[in-house]
């Protein structure tokens, strides 16, 4: 299969995924349209590993971007509450939305 099929396919596969079809269903799909068992079955496989490849990607991009925030907040409120400042923000803001990232790349992780 050159590129350009192999593209097709993997277009093919995309759209009927948005559809809400089974795996099965696709591969059936697919094999309706031509494709022998074994390259409906190895296009699917590889769809569905490029399509979470991009997810783990992204994910471990939340939890960084968590965890630098957190950092940041816990740095921002030992200098603020050193030097009587108002460390509300830094103490509860940054925590929060730290702790919202790192979790939402933790769920997406592992799903």
């Amino acid at each position: 299969m050159n590129a350009a099929q192999l593209q097709d396919v993997m277009q093919r596969i995309h759209t009927l995924k948005q559809q809400g079809l089974s795996k099965e269903e696709i591969h059936q799909q697919l094999i309706k349209t031509g494709l022998s068992s074994d390259v409906a079955q190895q296009s699917i496989n590889d769809w569905f590993k490029a399509r979470n490849e991009k997810k783990r990607n992204a994910a471990f991009v939340y939890c960084g971007i968590g965890v630098f925030l957190l950092t940041t907040g816990f740095l921002f409120t030992v200098l603020l509450f050193n030097n009587s400042g108002n460390y509300n923000f830094a103490l509860y803001g940054l925590t929060l939305v730290g702790l919202l990232l790192v979790f939402k790349g933790m769920i997406d992780l592992m799903s």
